[in-house]
């Protein structure tokens, strides 16, 4: 049975994932090209970030991972702020959007030991990734492109602080289990 910080964790990495994709689409529309073939382009790169984030194992590589995600995604806005409409970035915005998709994948195969099942984790990532959307989205009506350059960062931190919970929660039942079994 999952626990309450595995949901929040889940939850929040859906929230996380939304808001990236959200800022990317917005700074790729604003700054770059406004064709429906950006949506395409950045939902596609972030496809192929995530499965090979699915491959990358170990444990401690998630926070990196995330980080990484993190610089990527700032990097990104910051060059595209400073040369907008420059086609010539398109590999560089590429790159930003499958380093940041990299813990996607990771999340997903490392979640999965913390769930019943597959659908139990997708479905509280999903509605985590819908509130993200509705929430990036809201956000970016009522407070422009300010929020777009706040909420990845304060989701990857409420994220940060659910895993660690789940994480401990998870260490503590494990430590639990061998002792409940010799009694």
């Amino acid at each position: 049975m999952k626990g309450a910080a595995a949901v929040g964790s889940a939850v929040t990495a859906g929230l996380l994932f939304a808001a990236c994709q959200v800022g990317y689409f917005v700074r790729m529309e604003f700054s770059l090209s406004s064709t429906y073939v950006s949506y395409y382009a950045t939902i596609g790169v972030w496809l192929l970030g995530a499965l090979v984030g699915l491959a990358i194992r170990g444990d401690r590589t998630g926070g990196p991972l995330l980080l990484a995600g993190l610089a990527a995604y700032y990097l990104a806005g910051a060059v595209l702020a400073r040369a907008p409409y420059d086609f010539g970035l398109l590999p560089l915005y590429g790159l930003c959007i499958f380093t940041t998709a990299l813990y996607s994948g990771h999340f997903f195969r490392r979640a999965r030991r913390s769930f019943g099942s597959a659908n139990s984790l997708f479905f509280h990532e999903n509605n985590g990734f819908l509130l993200g959307y509705l929430l990036a989205v809201a956000q970016l009506l009522l407070h422009g492109q300010v929020s777009q350059q706040i909420l990845p960062a304060v989701l990857a931190a409420a994220h940060l602080l659910c895993r660690l919970a789940a994480d401990r929660a998870g260490e503590a039942g494990a430590a639990a289990a061998p002792a409940a079994a010799q009694r």
